[in-house]
Parts: C-alpha cells; structure tokens; sequence
C-alpha cells in the first residue's frame, strides 16, 4: 500500500504538466490526500469537514450568498461516512463526485471571504490552509503551512478559476487510484456499477494516458507562447 508520501509526491508529479500555480498544486495534493478519508481512523477528520460545511452553509444564508454551495461539504462527509475504504471513493465515478463537490465548496468558501472585502491572496492562503486542515496527514501540515502561502503570495495576479479547482483536484484525486492500481489487492476502478478489481495491467494504460495527454497540452500550451 502506498504511503502517505508517495501518494503526495506523485499528485504532484502527474499534475505539474496542466497547472503550475502553486495554489492549484496545493488542491491536487489535497485531492490526493483527501481520497483515504473513507478509511475509518479518519473519522474526526469527516466530523471536521460536516462541522465546516455547516458553517460554510449557514455563513453564506446570512450573507444572502448561494448557501448551496456550503452543503457540498456535508454531502462529502456523509459520502465518505458511507463508503467503505478502497470501494466507491476509489473509484472513477466516486472521483469525479468528489472533485466536483471540493471544488463547488472552494467556490464558496471564496464567496464568503469576498462578501467581506478579503484581499485575493489571503482568500486563496485560507481556502488551502482550513482544506489542508481537514485532509492532510498531520506531518505535512507544518511544510504545507510554510510553503503555500508563500508561493501563492510571490504569484502575480493569482486568481480562482471553477474549471481548474475542479481539474486540479480532480488530476490529484486521480493520481491516488491511479498509484493504488499497483498494489497487490488493486482497486474496483467502476464501483458502484462494477465489483471487478483492476490492478497494475491497466495503471500502466493509464499512465501512459495521462503521459500522452500530458505531453500533448504541454506541446498545445508552449506553442500558443510563441
């Protein structure tokens, strides 16, 4: 089973060739992290994450905000609650589920701290400190505090885009299942519509995948600079 370290090392890996950002690379490895939350020693960190949701919620209802967006975090929790580890989460579909519904409450949380006049790069240092707080192991936390914060402040004109915090967390949530694929007991990759197990055949497939995608919008990308 893979460690900790190498699930974070490898969500960076697999998602430097889309974005270079540094906040977004801290939502990739927020991704990564926040996939073994279905494991049942994770259990005060989905009471965190509901209690956030709830306030998210009832913060932007004050605010006249879209508080919808708040209950995605409830919503996450209780998917985490229900799934048994390596099962629905470790799948595809329990990804995209996932990755869709962080990246709807960053939205929110990004809301909330605008309804408040909070200048771009505090917003952004938050979002990634309170996630970071809710789904990294507890020894990356101190680096995690240091660096972030600092890239996003030396980044020009840094901003929050829907479709990147959705594909960076998205890139990181995948590169997890993508590394579980290459253990011994593999994953059901189609759970809920499939029990099969898939390992290491097709992670290789869909490296190489994610190598041919990669290099295709890094050569997409360094051609429009010219």
């Amino acid at each position: 089973m893979p460690s900790y370290k190498k699930h974070a090392l490898f969500s960076i890996i697999i998602t430097i060739p889309f974005v270079h950002d540094i906040f977004y690379l801290s939502l990739a490895l927020i991704g990564a992290s926040m996939i073994d939350m279905d494991h049942h020693i994770r259990k005060n960190d989905l009471i965190l994450l509901a209690v956030l949701g709830v306030l998210l919620t009832l913060s932007l209802y004050i605010l006249k905000l879209p508080f919808l967006i708040g209950i995605s975090l409830i919503v996450m929790a209780f998917i985490f609650y229900l799934s048994k580890h390596r099962g629905f989460v470790h799948s595809i579909f329990g990804v995209l589920a996932l990755s869709f519904l962080l990246a709807f409450s960053i939205i929110g949380i990004y809301a909330l701290l605008h309804g408040f006049n909070i200048d771009e790069k505090i917003s952004l240092i938050v979002i990634s400190v309170i996630l970071g707080i809710v789904t990294l192991n507890k020894k990356f936390l101190l680096p995690f505090f240091i660096l972030v914060p600092v890239g996003i402040i030396i980044t020009k004109n840094p901003d929050l885009n829907l479709f990147y915090a959705f594909l960076a967390v998205l890139i990181g949530s995948l590169s997890h299942i993508l590394l579980d694929l290459f253990t011994p007991s593999g994953i059901r990759l189609f759970s809920p519509l499939s029990s099969k197990k898939f390992k290491k055949n097709y992670g290789t497939i869909l490296f190489i995948l994610w190598a041919f995608l990669a290099f295709i919008y890094v050569f997409k990308f360094n051609s429009t600079l010219f």
